[in-house]
Order: structure tokens, then C-alpha cells, then sequence
């Protein structure tokens, strides 16, 4: 007899002798006083004899392998040691003696059966490891120096998201994602999970995708992504060698798990995170970091993530903005420049969000840069639901109110790093016929930064500051 052949036998013996034990504790539990004892008994006799067999007694069928392979000359009697035979048998007495309690009433038959189908499942499950091929060792001879890790920089580019399709069912998915984000509404989970799914996404779902579907363009689709798109595509033509350029959203697809694997599999052990958001919020930056680590703190191999961090006065990105702005007025420069935000409810300023103070310094970076005197231009914000006080003043008031006393009023977005429906269908169209229904003239809209040339050099130079490590923190 060889070791193969003893291993076989000591596994039908303990397929055998677990398939008696199982079976003689389900006899037990047929005299089980109630049903409901009788499915219990052997629902978790199963669960943990199963657990028992898989973690515990496994280990004990591999060591008996490992025993067996060490014999010189296997003999049928080899099948077990010494010492496990003496187990056994203190085991087979022990539940001669359970049994006997049962019959006389001491212990339930429930409870012996439930111990006996245990063991036997335990028994059951462990007697596979006989029967498995051993799987070969890992080789870890190395021939010659292991490739580079480092030698390929990630650049994960972030937005905040968009829809699939500009359909009631692609944006209930998108929204259901967003607005259920905790970083985004803090409110009570399980209030708002209610209020989300049985007042806000059966009405708001239809509302917005007629929104969507003003902006959607047939050949790029959501104008959002394809803007993001093309700024990651500058940026990785600027970037050149070295590098690989990823687009990640925080909700919606692309998502930031399919783009961090892009980024892993190319080989990049090293990956910068690049939110296109030049102002930090919680509801923003923050969601989009923290769910970056969580993603990455699932991996086995992870790569060291390091941040952009957030930069509403850089230069570069100033001067990108006031490019824009000059571009958008021509030669007629306005009567009054309004800078728009998307909005924020009051309480998360309250509670230690830098949001508006970055917002501020953007605007009067980009009202000096401009030569703006300050009773030219106002910060206004925009985009807010629900019925809590949010950031003001508000953007749909505030610019018709101006109708009456200027002619051209400018509206630009600095926080919108690209076209989205916030820009295009909320003040391109929208808020362009509350003006003229004021009574305005003339209101200018300045694109978002998109892919102009200036942003996409500001956001190569933050990404190459962020690699040597050269960045401030504002």
C-alpha cells in the first residue's frame, strides 16, 4: 500500500463514520418533542459542525496527511496514529454516554441529535481534504531584478457624476446613489432612506431627466462626462510618459472602482487623486477621498494614495477662469460680473465646512485678476432644494433682481470645472428667461473651464506638484 492509497482510506473512514454519526442523529431527533426543537436542533447542528469541519477538524485531517507521507513503508493500521485512535475512542464513549442521559431523560433528544449531526457534518465536510490534489508551492526563484512598482504614476481625475441616460430610470439610479451618500445629505438614515424613496426619487426622477434631456447631446452624450473626458486626455497628453490618466465618478459610471483597478492593472503602485473641484467640501472632495480609501482599503496589494489638494486661489487656475471670463464678454465688457457656487445647506458652514471661505478667495482672486472693483461683482450660489437655509444669496434671485439697474450682467461658475446641467440647463436656460423676464437685456454666460488649454496646464501642474510633493495646503 502507498501513501495515495492510505489517505483514501483514512478519508471514506471519515466519510464514513461522519454519514453514521449524521444519520444516527437524525434518528434522535424524530424523538424530539416539538417541530420547532427538531429544525432547530439540526439547522444548527449543520451550520456549526459545518464551520467545525471547514476550520477546525481540516487542519486535523492535514496533519494525518502530512503524518501518512512521512511513513517509509504505509501499512492499512497507519491509517490513523496511536494517539488519534485513543481520541476516538474517548469520543465514541463520550457519546455512548450522551445517549444514555437522553434515555433517561437528563439531556433532550433534541440537543444529542443536534451534538451528533454536528460532529457527522463536521466529520463530512473535513473528509475532502483526503481526496484533494495537493496544490503545487508557489515558486519563488527569481531569474532576474522584478519590474519597477514605481515606475508608472496614476492620476485619478474626479468629478461628482451623471446619469447613463437622460431617462426616468438611468436618473433614479444616479440620484438614489447621490442624494444617498451621508457625506452629501446628514440627515437621519432611516428617515431620509423614506423621504428619498417614496417622495423625492418617484417625482424628482421624471422632473430631471426632462432637465437632462435638454443638455444631452446625441453624439457625446452627458456633457459632463465628455468635458471630464476631454480634461483627462489633455492632461495625459501633457503629462506624457510615466503616467497613466484614469476618469473616476463618485457616483455613476465610470466609477472611481473600475478606474482605481484600470490604474492598478497598467501597473501603477503610485496614484494621485485630481478632484476637479477647486473648492473643498465635505459633499464634494471629502465623499469623493473617502470613498477612494475605502475602495483601496479593500485590496490586497494597495497603492499609496496621496491628494491634489484643494486649490480655489492657484494661480494658474485664476488665470484660466479670468481667460474665459474676458473671452466671453469680447470687446463689451458688462455692468456687473456674478460669480455663481453650487449651494450647501448653512448648517455644514456651521458645523466646520471651508466651503464658502474657499469660494470667497476664488472670487477675489478671480475679481482682482479681472481689475474688479468691488461693488462690481457679487458670490451667489445656486442649485438648492429642500427647505432648510442654504448658502445665499441665491443665484435665482439675485441675478433677475439686477435686470432693473444693470443691462449686461455676467454669470460665471468658478466651480465648475465642466458643463453640466447645473450650467447649461440651470442658468443657460433657465435663469436666462427669469432675466429677460425682469426685464434684463442682455446676460452673458461664461462656459465652464472645459478642456481650454490654460486649465488643462493648471491641472497638469497640480498633478506634477502633487507628485514631488510640492503642493500647499490651502
Amino acid at each position: 500500500m502507498n501513501s495515495a492509497s492510505l489517505k483514501r482510506l483514512a478519508g471514506v473512514v471519515w466519510l464514513a463514520v461522519g454519514g453514521m454519526l449524521a444519520w444516527r442523529g437524525v434518528r434522535m431527533l424524530q424523538l424530539a418533542e416539538t417541530t420547532w426543537g427538531l429544525a432547530l436542533a439540526l439547522a444548527l447542528g449543520l451550520l456549526v459542525g459545518a464551520a467545525k469541519g471547514h476550520f477546525v477538524l481540516s487542519r486535523t485531517a492535514r496533519r494525518n496527511i502530512r503524518r501518512i507521507d512521512a511513513l517509509e513503508e504505509p501499512r492499512p493500521w497507519n491509517v490513523f496514529s496511536g494517539r488519534f485512535v485513543i481520541v476516538i475512542g474517548m469520543m465514541i464513549g463520550l457519546g455512548i454516554g450522551l445517549r444514555t442521559m437522553a434515555e433517561h431523560g437528563w439531556l433532550t433528544w433534541a440537543l444529542v441529535g443536534g451534538i451528533y449531526v454536528g460532529i457527522g457534518a463536521g466529520l463530512a465536510v473535513s473528509s475532502s481534504v483526503y481526496f484533494m490534489r495537493p496544490r503545487p508551492a508557489l515558486s519563488t526563484r527569481t531569474d532576474s531584478v522584478p519590474d519597477d512598482d514605481d515606475a508608472l504614476t496614476g492620476l485619478l481625475v474626479t468629478n461628482l457624476g451623471t446619469p447613463d441616460a437622460p431617462t426616468p430610470g438611468a436618473v433614479r439610479r444616479y440620484l438614489r446613489q447621490f442624494l444617498g451618500d451621508p457625506r452629501v445629505i446628514e440627515v437621519n438614515r432611516l428617515l431620509w432612506a423614506f423621504v428619498l424613496n417614496v417622495m423625492i426619487l418617484p417625482r424628482r426622477s421624471r422632473a430631471s431627466a426632462e432637465a437632462y434631456a435638454q443638455v444631452w447631446d446625441p453624439e457625446t452624450g452627458s456633457p459632463l462626462l465628455h468635458w471630464t473626458r476631454a480634461t483627462a486626455a489633455g492632461i495625459a497628453e501633457r503629462l506624457g510618459d510615466g503616467w497613466r490618466v484614469e476618469v473616476g465618478m463618485r457616483y455613476g459610471r465610470p466609477s472611481l472602482t473600475d478606474a482605481i483597478t484600470r490604474l492598478q492593472d497598467a501597473g501603477c503602485r503610485r496614484i494621485i487623486g485630481l478632484p476637479l473641484y477647486p473648492q473643498y467640501s465635505n459633499t464634494t472632495t471629502g465623499t469623493t477621498q473617502a470613498r477612494v480609501a475605502e475602495i483601496v482599503s479593500a485590496l490586497r496589494n494597495q497603492p499609496a494614495i496621496s491628494w491634489v489638494p484643494p486649490y480655489p486661489d492657484d494661480p494658474a487656475y485664476v488665470t484660466a477662469l479670468a481667460t474665459r471670463v474676458r473671452d466671453a464678454y469680447g470687446d463689451h465688457e458688462p455692468d456687473h460680473y456674478v460669480f455663481s457656487f453650487h449651494g450647501l445647506p448653512e448648517r455644514y458652514v456651521k458645523q466646520g465646512d471651508p466651503y464658502v471661505d474657499h469660494c470667497a478667495r476664488t472670487s477675489w482672486a478671480l475679481a482682482e485678476e479681472l481689475g474688479l472693483d468691488r461693488t462690481r461683482w457679487e458670490m451667489v450660489f445656486q442649485s438648492r432644494f429642500g427647505d432648510e437655509p442654504w448658502l445665499q444669496p441665491y443665484l435665482d434671485e439675485y441675478v433677475p433682481a439686477l435686470a432693473a439697474r444693470h443691462d449686461r450682467v455676467l454669470v460665471a461658475t468658478p466651480g465648475f470645472a465642466a458643463d453640466c446641467l447645473e450650467t447649461i440647463e440651470e442658468v443657460g436656460i433657465r435663469l436666462r428667461a427669469t432675466f429677460e423676464a425682469a426685464g434684463g437685456r442682455d446676460l452673458i454666460l461664461v462656459p465652464a473651464l472645459n478642456d481650454s488649454p490654460h486649465w488643462i496646464e493648471a491641472l497638469t501642474e497640480l498633478a506634477r506638484g502633487a507628485a514631488v510633493g510640492s503642493l500647499r495646503t490651502p
